[in-house]
């Protein structure tokens, strides 16, 4: 991804000192920005209100930006804890770099 000129950007709504925490904890590769007052979650439409009294908590998403700030493709989960198979987002970059 990085030899292709694109980075793995990762928001959440937790606050920056746990996401550090998260980041350090699994060794991830890749940065985790803090949007702690669900501003871009909002605008994203990934809010959802968690039923069993966790309040708001963001849908897992994927999205492909590319050079021109347009989304190319997106995965939004229907459920909090489903989550797309990497080899397909892998899969969707690669015909974004044809």
């Amino acid at each position: 991804m990085k030899d292709a000129g694109g980075a793995v950007i990762a928001v959440s709504a937790d606050s920056t000192k746990d996401s550090k925490k998260v980041v350090e904890r699994y060794k991830i590769p890749f940065d985790i920005v803090s949007d702690e007052g669900a501003k871009v979650i909002k605008q994203y439409g990934l809010l959802f209100h968690e039923p069993m009294g966790r309040g708001e908590i963001a849908l897992p998403a994927n999205f492909l930006i590319d050079k021109n700030g347009k989304v190319a493709w997106r995965y939004i989960s229907s459920h909090v804890q489903l989550r797309v198979d990497p080899a397909e987002t892998m899969a969707e970059i690669e015909k974004l770099l044809k």
